[in-house]
């Protein structure tokens, strides 16, 4: 328990929830509607799903945050290929935002993944919020898009002094992300 919310792995009692609680929380916040929770569907029963690492938060029976992660990979020009995470959507209810509870599920796995000997999580997000979790940059990692382009929201945390170093390529996160009708 922190902070009076229990933290537990996510349960398939749960899926119907976290989906519902990803709506909630990204509806109309970064273009009209959302499709975060649709993604966290179709992912579902997929092998890049990490459910080791699938935690809610609740708050007596209701689900209030919940993370999800996946495993991804960069691939360099030479053809090697190196396995990563990533995480998203990272998900609090409207009604419990800025009490703590993305910051804790997020920096809970984070540890949780570098004991696991993850190198590192890729994700794109709002650098204001990801940078004091460890994010930088993924450019400062000499990693890109899939597309060979850099921007600010996609970012890197190395889990572990130097985990990241030789990683260099461009991200392929799953195709689910992506492939959205």
């Amino acid at each position: 328990m922190e902070n009076g919310y229990v933290y537990r792995l996510e349960t398939p009692s749960d899926w119907r929830a976290a989906e519902a609680l990803t709506r909630e929380a990204f509806w109309n916040v970064y273009r009209r509607g959302c499709d975060e929770h649709y993604i966290v569907h179709r992912l579902r029963k997929s092998p890049y799903v990490v459910e080791t690492l699938n935690y809610v938060c609740t708050d007596g029976d209701r689900l209030c945050g919940h993370i999800f992660y996946t495993r991804t990979q960069v691939a360099a020009d030479d053809g090697q290929v190196f396995p990563v995470l990533s995480f998203g959507p990272l998900s609090v209810a409207p009604a419990h935002q800025r009490r703590g509870i993305g910051s804790h599920l997020v920096r809970m796995t984070l540890e949780k993944a570098a004991g696991m000997g993850f190198p590192g999580v890729l994700i794109t997000g709002n650098p204001d919020y990801y940078h004091r979790f460890g994010f930088r940059p993924a450019s400062d990692f000499h990693i890109a898009a899939e597309d060979g382009s850099s921007f600010p929201a996609l970012m890197a945390c190395e889990l572990g002094e130097g985990r990241l170093n030789g990683v260099r390529g461009r991200l392929h996160f799953c195709r689910e992300f992506t492939e959205i009708d």
